[in-house]
């Protein structure tokens, strides 16, 4: 390597490694070649996020070396692709596919397969049928951690594509209410666990300086899933008849098998697992696996694994040659797993309390950013404030929410996780504040026999669910207040919308997806896998998922009585506080993660949470 060729450096300091024994350094002298230049390295990537590089040069000891030089040697380095990278990387992002799918195919058919069914006039049921896949979410996310570490991730990423396409099949099939909830629920339960494991293996995969392109391919996936289920979705539901939504759940079935196909055949295991078995073959299939994803080969990849063990606490001589020193290293190591074995381990630790803090919170504030009250409520709120338009999703959530999902393809690798993270929640939390103050600033509630005297003044538009009673009759909709104007009047007013709010709503909801969906929605689920350590990674991401659909499931349920009890102002109100919080938080205690290795992010969150004002 260039950079090797120009500087020498001192090795990364390992006490647990050293072995006071004329074997053990002569070991050492033959290691510390390779080793140097991961050492370069690492020091560059570290002191480049902690803003400690010198634009022009940086001097280690009595070594100068380039800062320019150096950053183009590191991308050079990491930024290599084996050729099984993008078949494993498609493959993967069938799963993301798949959630994308599953979480829209229920919108579009859901009044057509509940009168189907039997169940339309019941709204409690219509509720269960779509939150059932939220709650097997929950239940396969955290069940899918201790697997993915037991199995591997190729096994499992296969795996999940067993509940993906049973769930879709029962669905499509079903002849009531209870079974269709159950083919709901069994395909949530693939949903949350190929919203863990994809990112995950994604992350363990990729070279360093392409992690947040792929997470932004993933992210991309899912929104196509989406808007797949939309455009399968819209000609049947014209053609109508009956059943005709059937055909939308069947068809998720075809990408699932793909996805098993492709797990089991195509896609490469993760290096980074087949590390943390331990054993002389799985050790030798990690390096053939580094080969063809990421072109690491021979005491390049012997660095590599040397390395990533080392944080694990996990010392073990990878050399096939040196047996004594293997011997020597094997009696004096440790007794520590390379992964955690149990949930009550991940907390115990008290080296696992950081990171998983970070992570979890980053998490809590993510899923309570609002998200989901703007994009699944976006209806509901245009229609609240006098906007009524076939179009107005699509354009005002659809086309923003593709657009910041390619945003973050093209700039989490360049400008990093920090610069993205900040200005979506900055962001969401401007648009969220300029909506609760239009909403509190446009009339509210006018007196009926008013608005029907001069229908300039504005609309009715009243708190949501909250009829309107003229003392005879209660009439619960919009549509009602102006039968009673026109029996009133003689006439039909012009309904025109609410001002301010209407207006606002427009500019700050398409804002506020966008904001969302290149920040927010992506980064954070980059973020886990990146600052969670190998020996947690996997029960580590488990809770961060099941966390994630847990809060949306309280989001889901409590937003509506929030706007009936404090109305518009006071809901969107809270979620800008929460979003100002989120950007707090970012600025303080997450640290910048692009280009580096995951085994040095550790070290780099302890030092950003040594010094949070740095």
């Amino acid at each position: 390597m260039r950079l090797a060729a120009r500087a020498r450096v001192l090795t990364r300091a390992r006490a647990s490694r050293s072995i006071v024994t004329a074997r053990s350094r002569s070991r050492a002298a033959r290691s510390r070649g390779r080793a140097v230049r991961e050492s370069e390295e690492t020091v560059a990537r570290v002191d480049a996020v902690d803003g400690d590089v010198d634009a022009r040069s940086t001097r280690r000891g009595d070594v100068v070396v380039d800062g320019a030089a150096a950053v183009e040697a590191v991308e050079d380095a990491l930024a290599r692709v084996g050729p099984g990278l993008a078949p494993s990387a498609l493959t993967a992002c069938l799963g993301a596919f798949l959630f994308g799918y599953h979480t829209a195919a229920c919108n579009a058919p859901l009044g057509a397969l509940s009168n189907d069914l039997g169940f339309g006039s019941d709204e409690g049921l219509k509720g269960i049928v779509v939150s059932a896949l939220v709650l097997g979410g929950a239940l396969g996310g955290i069940a899918v951690g201790g697997l993915s570490d037991a199995y591997g991730r190729k096994a499992t990423l296969a795996g999940t594509s067993a509940p993906l396409a049973l769930g879709a099949l029962l669905s499509a099939h079903a002849p009531n209410a209870e079974v269709m909830i159950l083919g709901r629920f069994i395909a949530g339960i693939g949903v949350g666990a190929s919203s863990q494991i994809v990112p995950l293996y994604l992350s363990e995969i990729a070279p360093p300086a392409l992690r947040g392109t792929l997470n932004g391919v993933r992210r991309l996936a899912y929104v196509f899933g989406c808007l797949a289920a939309f455009q399968i979705a819209a000609p049947l539901k014209a053609g109508g008849g009956e059943g005709w939504w059937r055909e939308v759940f069947s068809d998720a079935a075809i990408p699932a098998v793909l996805l098993a196909v492709g797990a089991l055949t195509i896609a490469q295991e993760s290096p980074v697992w087949l590390l943390t078995q331990r054993d002389a073959a799985s050790v030798k299939k990690s390096r053939r696996a580094l080969a063809i994803l990421q072109n690491i080969r021979g005491s390049e990849a012997t660095a590599w694994q040397e390395s990533l063990m080392s944080t694990a606490s996990a010392p073990f001589s990878f050399d096939e040659d040196d047996d004594d020193v293997r011997e020597i290293e094997k009696k004096s190591r440790p007794a520590v797993a390379p992964t955690v074995a149990s949930w009550g381990d991940l907390i115990s630790d008290e080296r696992n309390r950081l990171p998983l803090s970070v992570g979890v919170s980053l998490c809590g504030l993510a899923a309570f950013s609002g998200a989901n009250t703007v994009i699944f409520y976006a209806s509901t709120v245009f229609t609240a404030v006098g906007i009524n338009n076939a179009d107005i999703l699509t354009w005002a959530v659809g086309v923003p929410n593709v657009v910041g999902g390619f945003v973050a393809l093209a700039l989490s690798d360049k400008l990093g996780r920090r610069p993205l993270l900040l200005t979506s929640f900055g962001g969401m939390s401007a648009c969220l504040g300029l909506l609760a103050l239009a909403a509190y600033l446009t009339p509210q509630n006018m007196p009926i026999n008013a608005y029907c005297s001069d229908p300039n003044l504005g609309v009715l538009v009243g708190k949501m669910s909250q009829p309107i009673d003229d003392g005879l009759y209660s009439y619960p909709t919009l549509s009602a207040a102006q039968i009673i104007c026109a029996d009133l009047n003689g006439g039909m007013p012009n309904v025109t919308p609410a001002q301010p709010e209407a207006a606002v709503a427009l500019v700050t909801i398409p804002l506020y997806v966008l904001f969302f969906s290149l920040g927010a929605g992506p980064i954070p689920w980059l973020l886990y896998n990146e600052l969670f350590p190998t020996r947690i990674r996997a029960r580590a991401v488990s809770a961060c998922t099941a966390l994630n659909y847990l809060a949306n499931s309280v989001i889901g349920a409590t937003f509506l009585p929030m706007v009936h009890s404090y109305g518009l102002s006071g809901s969107y109100g809270v979620y800008t506080l929460l979003c100002a919080a989120g950007f707090v938080f970012v600025d303080r205690c997450v640290p910048e993660t692009k280009g580096l290795p995951l085994e040095d992010v550790e070290d780099v969150l302890r030092r950003k949470a040594e010094s949070p004002f740095k």
